[in-house]
């Protein structure tokens, strides 16, 4: 039976484009959200109607409370107002991770379903009110097509990305959150 999805579940990663480093999540994400559109065209000629479309435009917007110490909310703030050695900015790459679509990879490290993207951070502002939390606010616009695949997190963001959901059956023990891992001392419980 199908059930709703938890958008807590869902995190965005950033990378800079051929950057050799780990990508990193940016930290106090609060919400993301995904917009593609395509026009559609009908040109009337004598033999009927001949359709044709336009390229695909993929935005996600971004709101995150802002940190005192974020190296990711860093490198995205530098891509769009540029560098010194990048003056017009540069693209990032972006996954955004299901938490919720977890398998074992046979190698003891887990793996999620993802999706990936490359493109430029077209918007960016932050927000500093006097009773509010600070909040950061962008939107990142896709170069090309998505690509779907797996990921493996890094462990320490395992820990800090709190814990999915894990049904009754003991055939999905919880190995996250309070869990450390050890599933081998379990208790059965009974629901009436």
């Amino acid at each position: 039976m199908p059930e709703i999805a938890n958008g807590v579940h869902k995190v965005l990663y950033f990378r800079k484009l051929g950057e050799a480093a780990q990508a990193a999540k940016l930290v106090f994400q609060t919400e993301h959200s995904k917009a593609a559109s395509r026009d559609r065209e009908s040109t009337p000629t004598k033999d009927g109607n001949v359709q044709g479309s336009a390229a695909l435009e993929d935005e996600i917007s971004i709101t995150a409370l802002q940190s005192t110490d974020d190296p990711t909310f860093e490198m995205l703030d530098d891509s769009i107002y540029g560098t010194d050695e990048e003056p017009d900015g540069y693209p990032v790459e972006m996954w955004e991770v299901d938490l919720s679509d977890k398998e074992d990879s046979g190698s003891g490290d887990p793996t999620f379903g993802a999706e990936y993207r490359q493109g430029y951070v077209t918007e960016w502002e932050t927000t500093d009110g006097s009773e509010d939390n600070p909040e950061i606010s962008g939107t990142f616009l896709a170069y090309g097509r998505r690509q779907k695949g797996r990921v493996t997190l890094p462990e320490g963001d395992l820990e800090t990305l709190s814990y999915v959901f894990h049904d009754v059956l003991e055939s999905d023990p919880a190995d996250d959150g309070l869990a450390d891992g050890d599933t081998s001392t379990t208790t059965t419980t009974t629901v009436a």
